[in-house]
């Protein structure tokens, strides 16, 4: 700026106008400046002259100065630092997509396909005391059995009981069949759903989150026969590949126990169908 201005200061004037960058203006004289003009009249004093002179000099330390800063904004911008913020920036996305899809790729994906369970597998699907959450007991240990009839399926079932709610009546009672044909499978989830609607005693559908490849859950309440089964009970089913899962909880009493028994049944209705998957997937 400081070279600028003194190019501006030294140059000559002349008699009878003032001359910038060696053209002498005389009388009007328009300027271009940007999108419009500046009009310069011709002064007939020396005061006059001078006040001329300071302004044409002030008019161009502007214009020196926007197209200076300018450059200097725009050089900074382009500058191997600012550069560096932005790649930077990128960078760290770029990481953390990729460490997000690493962790994915990180453990195997396992696809379910239906398949024939041995009486043996049928059995290991039906979860164990260990996989049973704190408080449960065994009332009828985990059992493997051909299922009766010629349908190529063999069945699991176990009964747990919790002495801690209910007055030590709360139960949970699995069954799963595991056929050779899944259509059987099929089948017999639709005559489950079909049963609801003529069950004794009867049975209202209630939300659970989905189970397998297909679930449905209800309630229903017993009012006589053993005193330690009335009450009101929850029954899941669910259809995983070709295993046919059903689960009763109940009876589930009063008290605080009884606020959030639908979650507990669904957690252990979920562990089952998990280990149904599991079962028949292969890596």
């Amino acid at each position: 700026m400081q070279h600028a201005l003194t190019v501006h200061l030294s140059a000559p004037h002349a008699a009878g106008g003032v001359v910038i960058d060696r053209s002498r203006m005389r009388g009007d004289n328009p300027i271009l400046v940007g999108s419009g003009t500046i009009n310069f009249r011709k002064p007939t004093s020396a005061a006059g002259m001078v006040a001329l002179v300071l302004a044409v000099l002030v008019v161009l330390a502007v214009i020196v100065l926007a197209v200076y800063g300018g450059s200097r904004i725009l050089s900074s911008d382009d500058s191997p630092d600012s550069g560096r913020g932005s790649t930077s920036a990128t960078a760290g996305k770029s990481a953390g997509s990729a460490s997000g899809s690493g962790s994915g790729s990180g453990s195997e994906e396992r696809t379910t396909t239906p398949r024939a369970l041995t009486v043996a597998e049928t059995e290991n699907v039906v979860p164990g005391l260990e996989d049973m959450p704190s408080g449960w007991a065994v009332f009828s240990a985990p059992n493997g059995f051909p299922s009766e009839g010629d349908k190529g399926c063999n069945a699991g079932t176990a009964n747990y009981q919790n002495p801690e709610k209910n007055s030590g009546n709360l139960n949970v009672l699995y069954r799963v069949t595991a056929c050779r044909d899944v259509q059987t499978v099929i089948d017999g989830y639709a005559e489950l759903l079909k049963g609801v609607e003529t069950s004794d005693p009867k049975e209202t559908r209630i939300a659970m989150p989905k189970c397998g490849d297909e679930s449905f859950a209800t309630s229903y309440t017993i009012t006589d026969g053993q005193s330690d089964w009335k009450g009101d009970h929850v029954e899941m089913r669910a259809r995983v590949g070709a295993v046919l899962i059903d689960m009763n909880y109940g009876p589930i009493g009063d008290g605080p126990y009884r606020l959030d028994f639908v979650q507990r049944a669904q957690e252990l209705m979920q562990l089952v169908c998990d280990r149904a998957a599991a079962s028949q997937s292969t890596p």
